[in-house]
């Protein structure tokens, strides 16, 4: 469904085009169903360098995608929001918890 890389501890999810309604609750099910603890990976990696835009329904499966990493002690990281979403998770207070970085290599070199 969407391109993804695996690495040592992390899975980095290339996301493309708009988290909204009509699309968040298919992402959800995909990413937790796809990318479960069974699979060893520390850390979901979120590269939002080509997406658009995400409305209210995608933040909150984004929140929603947060707290289930972390009650299998694994975490979310993102990559390179536009400015909007960038304002969005500053607004909501997303930004406070997941940690925000500019590219890829330094959010999987992060540990």
């Amino acid at each position: 469904m969407y391109d993804y890389t695996e690495f040592d501890n992390a899975i980095v999810i290339r996301m493309t085009g708009t988290l909204n309604i009509s699309n968040a609750s298919q992402f959800k099910e995909w990413l937790t169903t796809e990318f479960t603890s069974e699979r060893g990976k520390r850390f979901i990696v979120l590269d939002m360098t080509d997406v658009e835009s995400i409305d209210s329904f995608g933040l909150g499966i984004i929140v929603g995608v947060y707290k289930r990493l972390i009650m299998e002690s694994r975490y979310l990281k993102i990559v390179s929001p536009n400015r909007n979403i960038k304002r969005l998770f500053e607004l909501t207070g997303l930004d406070r918890i997941v940690k925000i970085y500019e590219n890829v290599s330094e959010a999987i070199s992060d540990n």
